[in-house]
């Protein structure tokens, strides 16, 4: 009679310890506040980019937000007083959404570069996880940065007026200061943030 013994291992702490230490890592796109000023005093990059992408309203606009607003809608307060105190220097611009369908559009790209730093995390290469999480990164930096010359990105043309006064039919192209101002950055979460 032939015994055969088996060995089992159980590789679930380690699993665990590998997926927390990928919980606590996130990929951020955006424009931060270190790179949001335009040197002027006048709007940041950063709420430039959230005019454009949520557009601007009208006066009667403005009073139905402000309705909203009294019975607890989600605008902040910062966002609230601007509109309301000052309008926008953007009237009539029509939403221009630039981060959430940029990376919609290139979701496959980017999962395939955190695919890459997950298989890294596993063969417990650190150096390769925070090279996957950044080039994932870079991957939806580089497509916030191209949908403003992106056919797909769907947006209205610029008013007549607006050509005029820039010399462009190209919407949101300038100066490329907000443009430019996109970036990634992979941050650690503090424990405490998801504990």
């Amino acid at each position: 009679m032939v015994v055969k013994l088996e060995t089992i291992v159980d590789h679930m702490p380690e699993l665990e310890e590998i997926l927390e230490e990928f919980k606590q890592s996130d990929v951020l796109v955006g424009i931060p506040e270190r790179r949001g000023s335009r040197g002027s005093g006048a709007l940041n990059n950063a709420e430039l980019l959230f005019i454009h992408t949520h557009g601007v309203r009208k006066k009667a606009m403005r009073e139905e937000m402000q309705e909203n607003m009294d019975t607890g809608s989600p605008y902040s307060e910062a966002y609230q007083l601007y509109i309301q105190e000052h309008g926008s220097p953007l009237w009539h611009s029509p939403p221009r959404p630039v981060l959430e369908p940029a990376i919609t559009d290139r979701k496959e790209e980017i999962a395939g570069e955190l695919s890459k730093a997950a298989a890294s995390l596993l063969e417990r290469n650190p150096i390769g996880f925070q090279i996957g999480l950044h080039r994932a990164g870079q991957v939806a930096e580089n497509a916030a940065r191209d949908w403003f010359t992106n056919p797909k990105n769907g947006w209205a043309p610029n008013s007549p007026l607006t050509v005029e006064e820039k010399g462009s039919s190209n919407p949101l192209i300038d100066t490329g200061q907000m443009r430019k101002a996109i970036t990634h950055v992979v941050r650690q979460k503090e424990a405490e943030e998801y504990a």
